[in-house]
C-alpha cells in the first residue's frame, strides 16, 4: 500500500519522505540506547528531590514541636510550585496535623505506600523513630486514553522532527535539483547532436522550468546554457501571432494558449503553432513551434520537449509580398473599375453625340426643325460629356512615369481659345462669366505637346467651373522669352468654394479631393488635377495652387516652350481672335431587303438613334426596353435580326439572349454595348449573342454589318443632298447658339427640343407639363417621408420623359435624383430636388407659345377618356407620314393591335392583371416606335392601372383604346405641317375617373 501511496508522488516528495523516515528511526534507535535526553525521569527525580527537602524540613519541625511553621512552609511550596497540587502531614497514629489544597478529596489511597508519577510519600523522622508521612500530589506526566502515546515527549518529538523535516527536505531538494545539469545523463554524443541542430531545442518540466536548452537556442537568447536551467519558460516575452482583441474581456481562468501549456493539458502532441519572441534589445523573432509530451513511467507528462524553427525572415518576406500582393490588386482593381465606368459613362454620350452628327451627315432629316432637335440632343449628349473629359487618361503611363511627350509646332493661343469655348456652354449653363485675357504677345507657333496643354487647361477650367455657383472664372496667358528655354504661364482663376492650405496641399493626390463630401456634392473622381500636375512636369514645368476658403482659387501652368524660328510674334489683341473651321465628309449609302428588325435598349437616345437610321435605311423597326420585354416580343414576333444592349434594368443581355436561344430562336442577334473592355466580346459571344459592336455605334460599320446579315447592296448616292443638310443643321446651330449667347440670362430659359409648332409635339409637351406638375408634388412628398423607394422610381420616370419631349436638363438632375434616392441621401436629394424646382421655374414653351400655353391650360383641367374622342378625330403615324415606304410595317402593326386588343378584353374578363399590364406595356413601346404617340398615355394608364388592379379604370381606358384604334388613318400627308390638330375633350366625370391613374 506505502508503495502504491509514493508510486503517484513526485520524485522530489519520495525523496523528502523517505529522509524522513531516515531520521526518525535513527531517533527511536538514539532513545533505545538511552542517548535521547528522558524528559521523564528527570522531572521524577526532580519531584522527588523536592519531596526529599520538604521531609528533612518537616522532621526538622517536628522534633521541636513547631506545627504551625511546619505548615507555614508547606503552604509557601505549594503556592510556588505549579506542578505541586496539595499536600498533607500525618502521624502515623491519629489525624493529620496539617491539609494544604483539596488533598482529602483528590489523594488516593496508594497500594502498600508506593509513590506514584503524581503522588509521593515521604516519611518522616522524630530523632531515630519514624513520626509520620507527607503526602504530595503532583500534576499527572501520563495523559490517560486512545492518544496518551502522542503526548509523550518521544512521540512529539518524532512528530516534530518528522513534519518540519519532510517541508525542509522537500525545499532543499527543490533548489538543489535546478541545479543539476539533466545533461550530464545526456550522452555527449547524443548532446553534441542536440547542439548541432540548426533549431532551438528546450526540455521542460511540469512546471514549464527549463531542463535542458541546446546551443541553437542560448545563441539565440544570448545567455549560457547552464544560465537557463532552471529558468521558467514563462519569463521570455512570448507573444501570439494572432494578438487578442484590446476590446475582448481577460477569463479569469484563461484558457492555456501557447503551444506548451497546451500540450501539457492534453497531453497530446502540437505542431505548427507561430510565436513572437521579445528580447531586451528590442529584436523580435517569429518561430514555428512544435512540442512534443515526455511520458514518465506512470503513463503520465514528466515534461515536454520544444523546437523553435526561425521563421523571421521567411516571414517578413511573406509580409512584404502579401502587402505588395495586396497593394498591386488593389491598384489594379481600382484601375480596372476606373477605366471599365469611364468607358460605359463616355461611350454612352458619345453614342448619341457621333450617331446624330452622322444622321444630319447622312441628310435622314431635310426638316430645319426635325435637325434642330436633333442637334439638342447632341448638345444635351455633349454637355454630360464634359462632365467626363476630366477623367480621360491613361493611368498606367502616368503612374509609371511613362508619359509620352510629342512635341511638334502649334498655336498655344488657339488651344486656349478652343478650351474657353469648349467649356463655355458649361460656364453659361452655371450661370458664370468665363473669360480669356492675353497679358503679353505671344509667338505665332511654339514647341510642346498641344494635347497635353489641351488636357490640363480642359480639367482646370472644368475643375474651376464645377466648384464656383456664381461669379467668374478667368484665364490669363503670359509668355516669358528666356535665354535657353521661354515660357508659357497660364492661370485659371475662379470666385468659387475655395480650399484651406492642408486641403490645397492634398488636391494633387489621386483620388483625393479637397472635402470628403466633394465627390457627393460635385462629383468626380479626384483624377483631373493629379494628371495635369504630372502633364505639366513631363512639360518641364509645373501647377502650383494658390486659395482662400470661399474666396476661391488660382492654378497657375508654368511650362516650358520654345518659339518656333521665324514665327510671328502676335500681339495680346490677335491672341484673343477666336478661330473657326469647318469639316465635311462623304458617306456610303446602303440598300436593304425587307426586313424586321428588333432594337432592345434601355436609353431612350439610343432606341430613337436606331430608329431614325435603320428606318431611313428602309428597315422595320420594333423596339423594347430591357430583356424581359425583348423575349416576349422575339418569341410572339417575326424578326430577321435583333439589335440587343447588355446592361439594362429588370433583365439584362446576358439573360435575354440565353432565354432567346433557349426558346428556339436562331436569328442574329447583335450586342451593342458601352462596355469595350477586354474579355468583354467573349463574354457575349460566350452568351449567345452572334456579333458584337461598342457603343458610340459607328454607323457605317453597323450598316455594313446588317448589310452582310441581310444581304444588302451599296448604291452610289451623291453626297450633295447631305451636305446640304448638314450646312443647314451647322447654320441652324449658329443662329441657336448667337441668340442664346446675345439674349439668355445668368440662368437661362428651358425649351424642349422638339418643333412645338407641329401639332403632334405640342400636345405631348403640354401633356408633360401637366403630368410633370403632377409627378413633381408627388416627389416632394416622397421625399418629405423618407419613401426613397417610391422617390426613386419617380426620378426614374422623369429621368426617361423628359428627354423624350426635349427636355434633356432634367436628364442628368433627375439621374442623379435617382441615384441618391437609392443611397438614402437626404442631403443630397434635397438639393437635387431643389435643382429641379429650378428648372421647371424655367420651362417655357417655344414655338406658337400662345397657343401651347393655352393648351396647357387646357390639358390641366381636362382628361381624355372613351366617351370624348370623336370618330372624325383621326389617329395617324408620325412614322408613316415621314416616311410613306415603311407603310406595310405600320400595317403589320394595326393587325397586330387589334389581335392584342382582343387578347385584352379577355385579360380583363378573367381577371389576369398581369397579362393585362405586359399588353399595356407592349402598347406602350410599340405604338411609340410606330409612330402612334397619341397611345402613349392611355397605355401608360392603362399599365399603371393593371398593377394596381383597378378593373374600373382599366375598362374606361380600353374602351378609350379601341375607340382610338378605330380612328386610325393611314393615310399618308406629304406636307407633315398640316397634318390636322388633334382634338381633346373631356367631361368633369372622366376627369375624375382617370385623373387618378397615375403612370
Amino acid at each position: 500500500m506505502i508503495s502504491k501511496i509514493f508510486k503517484g508522488q513526485s520524485a522530489k516528495t519520495r525523496i523528502a519522505l523517505g529522509l524522513v523516515s531516515i531520521v526518525v528511526c535513527v531517533s527511536i534507535a538514539a532513545s533505545f540506547l538511552g542517548l535521547f535526553p528522558d524528559r521523564y525521569g528527570a522531572i521524577l527525580a526532580g519531584r522527588a528531590a523536592i519531596a526529599e527537602i520538604v521531609a528533612v524540613n518537616s522532621s526538622v519541625f517536628i522534633t521541636r514541636r513547631d506545627i504551625r511553621r511546619m505548615e507555614a512552609n508547606l503552604n509557601i511550596l505549594v503556592s510556588r510550585n505549579e506542578q505541586i497540587l496539595s499536600a498533607a502531614v500525618k502521624p502515623l497514629k491519629g489525624k493529620a496535623a496539617a491539609i494544604i489544597g483539596d488533598h482529602e478529596l483528590q489523594w488516593k489511597a496508594m497500594e502498600k505506600g508506593t509513590s506514584t508519577e503524581s503522588q509521593l510519600v515521604v516519611p518522616i523522622w522524630e530523632g531515630n523513630t519514624q513520626w509520620g508521612n507527607i503526602e504530595l500530589r503532583f500534576e499527572p506526566l501520563k495523559h490517560p486514553g486512545l492518544f496518551a502515546f502522542f503526548f509523550e515527549p518521544l512521540a512529539q518529538f518524532i512528530m516534530f522532527v518528522s513534519f518540519f523535516s519532510f517541508i525542509f527536505f522537500k525545499f532543499y531538494l527543490g533548489k538543489m535539483l535546478k541545479q543539476l545539469d539533466p545533461s550530464q545523463a545526456i550522452p555527449g554524443r547524443v548532446r553534441s547532436a542536440l547542439d548541432t541542430m540548426a533549431e532551438g531545442l528546450l526540455v521542460l518540466d511540469v512546471k514549464q522550468n527549463i531542463v535542458l536548452a541546446n546551443e541553437a537556442f542560448s545563441v539565440l537568447v544570448g545567455e549560457k546554457p547552464e544560465d537557463l536551467m532552471g529558468r521558467s519558460i514563462a519569463k521570455f516575452s512570448w507573444e501570439q501571432v494572432m494578438a487578442r482583441n484590446e476590446n475582448e474581456s481577460v477569463s479569469p481562468n484563461p484558457e492555456p494558449k501557447y503551444p506548451w501549456e497546451i500540450a501539457l493539458a492534453s497531453s497530446s502532441l502540437q505542431m505548427n503553432h507561430m510565436l513572437y519572441l521579445e528580447l531586451d534589445d528590442n529584436i523580435r523573432y517569429t518561430f514555428m513551434v512544435n512540442c512534443s509530451p515526455v511520458l514518465g513511467q506512470n503513463g503520465k507528462v514528466a515534461g515536454m520537449m520544444v523546437s523553435f524553427d526561425d521563421i523571421t525572415k521567411l516571414e517578413e518576406k511573406e509580409i512584404e509580398l502579401r502587402r505588395s500582393k495586396e497593394e498591386a490588386e488593389m491598384a489594379n482593381r481600382a484601375k480596372s473599375d476606373f477605366l471599365s465606368n469611364m468607358s460605359h459613362e463616355i461611350r454612352t454620350p458619345m453614342n448619341a453625340i457621333l450617331g446624330f452628327t452622322e444622321v444630319l451627315m447622312r441628310g435622314h432629316s431635310n426638316d430645319p426643325v426635325e435637325s434642330k432637335r436633333y442637334l439638342g440632343t447632341i448638345a444635351s449628349s455633349g454637355k454630360h460629356l464634359l462632365g467626363l473629359i476630366n477623367d480621360i487618361l491613361d493611368l498606367s503611363k502616368v503612374e509609371a512615369g511613362k508619359i509620352e511627350i510629342e512635341t511638334l509646332p502649334c498655336p498655344a493661343h488657339q488651344i486656349v481659345q478652343e478650351v474657353v469655348k469648349v467649356m463655355g456652354g458649361k460656364a453659361q449653363e452655371k450661370g458664370i462669366n468665363l473669360e480669356f485675357v492675353a497679358i503679353d504677345s505671344m509667338p505665332e507657333l511654339v514647341l510642346t505637346d498641344a494635347g497635353k496643354i489641351r488636357q490640363i487647361l480642359t480639367n482646370l477650367v472644368g475643375n474651376s467651373i464645377k466648384f464656383t455657383e456664381s461669379g467668374v472664372v478667368k484665364l490669363s496667358t503670359r509668355y516669358k522669352s528666356e535665354k535657353h528655354k521661354s515660357r508659357l504661364i497660364i492661370e485659371v482663376s475662379d470666385t468659387g468654394i475655395g480650399m484651406t492650405q492642408e486641403q490645397a496641399e492634398a488636391v494633387f493626390k489621386p483620388f483625393v479631393q479637397a472635402d470628403s463630401s466633394i465627390t457627393r456634392r460635385f462629383g468626380g473622381t479626384g483624377l483631373g488635377l493629379t494628371i495635369s500636375k504630372r502633364f505639366a512636369e513631363a512639360l518641364g514645368g509645373d501647377i502650383t495652387v494658390t486659395s482662400e476658403q470661399g474666396k476661391g482659387s488660382c492654378f497657375i501652368v508654368n511650362i516650358e516652350v520654345e518659339a518656333v524660328p521665324q514665327a510671328r510674334l502676335l500681339s495680346s489683341t490677335e491672341v484673343m481672335q477666336e478661330i473657326t473651321s469647318n469639316t465635311a465628309e462623304q458617306q456610303v449609302t446602303w440598300i436593304f431587303p425587307d426586313a424586321n428588325i428588333l432594337v432592345v435598349d434601355d436609353g431612350d437616345e439610343n432606341r430613337d438613334l436606331l430608329e431614325v437610321v435603320l428606318s431611313g435605311a428602309g428597315l422595320s423597326i420594333e423596339t423594347a426596353v430591357n430583356g424581359q420585354q425583348a423575349v416576349s416580343m422575339a418569341t410572339a414576333g417575326n424578326f430577321d435580326l435583333i439589335l440587343m444592349d447588355v446592361q439594362m434594368p429588370i433583365m439584362d443581355g446576358y439573360t435575354a439572349v440565353r432565354l432567346m436561344r433557349e426558346k428556339g430562336i436562331s436569328i442574329p442577334i447583335i450586342a451593342l454595348t458601352a462596355h469595350a473592355m477586354k474579355g468583354a466580346e467573349s463574354e457575349c459571344l460566350s452568351a449567345g449573342y452572334s456579333g458584337y459592336m461598342t457603343k458610340p455605334i459607328d454607323i457605317d460599320k453597323l450598316l455594313k454589318y446588317l448589310a452582310n446579315e441581310l444581304g444588302g447592296k451599296i448604291a452610289t448616292a451623291t453626297t450633295s443632298l447631305q451636305q446640304e443638310a448638314a450646312n443647314t443643321a451647322l447654320m441652324i446651330e449658329d443662329s441657336v447658339s448667337e441668340k442664346m449667347t446675345e439674349n439668355t440670362p445668368l440662368k437661362a430659359a428651358i425649351r424642349s427640343s422638339l418643333p412645338g409648332a407641329k401639332n403632334k409635339y405640342r400636345s405631348l409637351i403640354g401633356r408633360f407639363i401637366t403630368r410633370l406638375d403632377e409627378q413633381f408634388s408627388l416627389i416632394e412628398q416622397a421625399a418629405a417621408t423618407a419613401n426613397y423607394e417610391q422617390l426613386a422610381d419617380l426620378a426614374h420616370w422623369l429621368k426617361g420623359s423628359a428627354g423624350s419631349v426635349g427636355f434633356h436638363d432634367f436628364t442628368e438632375p433627375a439621374e442623379a435624383l435617382e441615384a441618391y434616392a437609392m443611397q438614402q441621401d437626404r442631403v443630397a436629394v434635397r438639393a437635387q430636388i431643389a435643382e429641379i424646382s429650378d428648372l421647371i421655374s424655367r420651362l417655357e414653351v417655344n414655338d406658337n407659345i400662345d397657343t401651347i400655353e393655352q393648351e396647357i391650360t387646357e390639358s390641366k383641367a381636362n382628361v381624355v377618356t372613351e366617351q370624348t374622342i370623336s370618330a372624325s378625330v383621326p389617329i395617324r403615324s408620325s412614322l408613316l407620314m415621314s416616311t410613306p415606304k415603311l407603310r406595310p410595317m405600320v400595317e403589320k402593326f394595326v393587325l397586330r393591335l387589334d389581335e392584342k386588343i382582343r387578347v385584352m378584353n379577355t385579360a380583363l374578363e378573367q381577371g389576369d392583371f398581369v397579362e393585362l399590364a405586359d399588353l399595356a406595356h407592349w402598347l406602350k413601346g410599340s405604338a411609340g416606335t410606330i409612330g402612334f404617340h397619341d397611345f402613349t398615355d392611355p397605355a401608360i394608364k392603362l399599365e399603371a392601372s393593371a398593377n394596381e388592379k383597378d378593373s374600373v379604370n382599366a375598362i374606361n381606358l380600353l374602351k378609350k383604346i379601341k375607340q382610338m384604334t378605330n380612328n386610325i388613318d393611314l393615310s399618308s400627308v406629304s406636307d407633315k405641317t398640316n397634318m390636322p390638330e388633334i382634338v381633346e375633350y373631356s367631361t368633369e366625370k372622366d376627369k375624375k375617373s382617370v385623373g387618378e391613374v397615375s403612370e
